[in-house]
């Protein structure tokens, strides 16, 4: 793959998307050719993503307790998860075309201001169905944030060993902000309340939304018609909303995920012929048909997917057969973390040294490794060999995340970098949902068919649980490899053409 990340060596891109990034480029350089603060810059960027990949893993730690106060039932306390799940994933597409259309920093301030206001009213939430809408607004917030930040990033940094610098750093703060979820959210929930695991966005969105008009230039594309694509927008965010609604329902038994999907087929197919003939579509097929955009997505994917499968695995064993508080779990975790922030600082010279094949592959090989290290747990007594296998795990997951976001965004003009973040964003959301409903699948079918007929799984005993995380184990381990396969043969058969 190591042509995805060069493969606009050859020369500059040409025509508009010349002049947009030149334009761009002005903006954000001095006349000596650097951005002004582009540390500072870089901090603040991060800063928005930590927020967001914070609040992703905090609430989770939290749900126990949300669930005794609000009275939510057993089947509905997952709509606080997918709540934000579906508008996170459905609308990032669209968010990120809009902040290309109408400037990114407009829509990275008002995307922050909303998530910190929303955070602030759902820490206040008085029963389950005011938490559950707020949720859905937050994920409506993050849709903006997300892409608009990624799309400043790429803009603020030549392409090259600085934008993957950039990267490689932004890639860190994404693992090491899901991991701060899981220990914050514990120390929060056990010594204030579950309110503060929202409360605590609050100043990081508000404080940061400050922040932005003072380090961050305007940046957006030059196309001579800003008018939004309405009939595209509304096809493909029906489309991914119910493709989500579906992963993220699939568990529940009953045809309403099937039904979904088929929706979320048949709006997609409408989205492909309306962005055939419209004269300003809002995602160019064009772009996203080149085989480097779609390979990094594909294997993000599979990439994220797996990673949330292991992770919601471990932590299922860590409480359930381990007996381990939130808060211990949270600190378990925390190796990864560290290790996921030492691979993002070290990624873009590594991939400069070994090529950014070799660098991805290894990445996705290590993520297998490790994990094969946990398919074999015992049933009791396993931390330490767990933690090697989580540091592994850290490693290798983030130096494949950072070769897939410098691949899925480099080659692509400036004016449609929002676009580009929105679909790397999109892949990652849909990875997380497939991975979180497959994995709790091969887990549960795994340890029921292992119990006495009419037992209740929550009787089961500890090795029937054990070998049901085992088996869904090996499935991650199996995509991990899957992944890397696709990278290698995938950059041979653009080799050889």
């Amino acid at each position: 793959m190591s042509h995805i990340a060069d493969q606009t060596a050859a020369g500059p891109p040409t025509g508009t998307a010349a002049s947009d990034a030149a334009t761009t480029a002005s903006a954000n350089t001095t006349a000596a050719g650097r951005r002004p603060n582009a540390g500072l810059v870089l901090l603040l960027l991060c800063l928005a993503e930590f927020m967001i990949a914070l609040d992703f893993s905090i609430t989770n730690v939290a749900l126990p307790v949300i669930q005794a106060e609000l009275q939510f039932t057993t089947s509905g306390l997952q709509w606080v998860i997918s709540a934000y799940a579906i508008t996170f994933g459905g609308f990032l597409m669209l968010g990120g075309r809009i902040s290309d259309l109408y400037g990114r920093r407009r829509l990275f301030i008002i995307g922050l201001v909303a998530f910190a206001l929303v955070s602030l009213v759902a820490g206040i939430a008085q029963d389950d169905v005011q938490l559950v809408l707020l949720r859905g607004a937050q994920g409506l917030a993050a849709a903006v944030v997300a892409p608009a930040a990624l799309s400043l990033l790429t803009t603020s940094f030549p392409e090259g060993p600085e934008r993957n610098r950039a990267l490689g750093v932004y890639g860190a703060v994404l693992s090491f902000g899901f991991v701060s979820g899981v220990v914050l959210g514990g120390i929060l929930t056990d010594v204030l309340n579950w309110r503060w695991v929202f409360f605590v966005n609050v100043p990081i969105g508000l404080g940061a939304a400050l922040l932005a008009p003072k380090l961050i230039k305007e940046s957006r594309g030059l196309e001579s018609n800003r008018k939004l694509d309405v009939p595209g927008a509304v096809t493909i965010t029906g489309s991914v909303i119910s493709m989500v609604y579906a992963l993220s329902t699939i568990t529940q038994g009953g045809f309403g995920w099937l039904v979904s999907l088929v929706v979320s087929i048949v709006l997609f197919a409408a989205f492909l012929v309306i962005e055939q003939r419209s004269p300003h579509p809002l995602i160019p097929l064009k772009v996203v048909a080149q085989r480097v955009l779609l390979t990094a997505n594909l294997i993000n994917v599979l990439l994220i997917g797996s990673f949330v499968g292991i992770a919601y695995i471990l932590t299922l064993y860590l409480q359930g057969i381990e007996g381990f508080t939130p808060l211990q779990t949270g600190l378990t975790f925390a190796v990864l973390g560290a290790t996921a922030v030492v691979a993002g600082m070290s990624a873009g010279k590594v991939s400069g040294k070994l090529g950014s094949t070799a660098t991805l592959v290894g990445g996705l090989l290590m993520q297998a490794v490790g994990t094969v290290a946990l398919a074999i747990l015992p049933a009791t007594g396993a931390i330490w060999w767990i933690l090697v296998g989580m540091a592994v795990i850290g490693f290798g997951h983030v130096s494949a995340v950072v070769i897939v976001s410098i691949s899925a965004t480099s080659g692509v003009p400036d004016h449609q970098q929002g676009l580009a973040g929105g679909l790397l964003n999109t892949s990652q959301q849909l990875g997380a949902a497939l991975g979180a409903a497959a994995f709790a699948a091969i887990a549960v079918g795994v340890t029921g068919g292992l119990l006495a007929e009419g037992t209740p799984l929550e009787q089961a005993d500890p090795a029937s649980l054990v070998a049901g995380f085992r088996y869904a184990l090996i499935v991650a381990v199996v995509v991990s490899v899957v992944a890397s396969v696709i990278g290698v043969t995938l950059t041979r058969k653009r080799a050889a053409a």
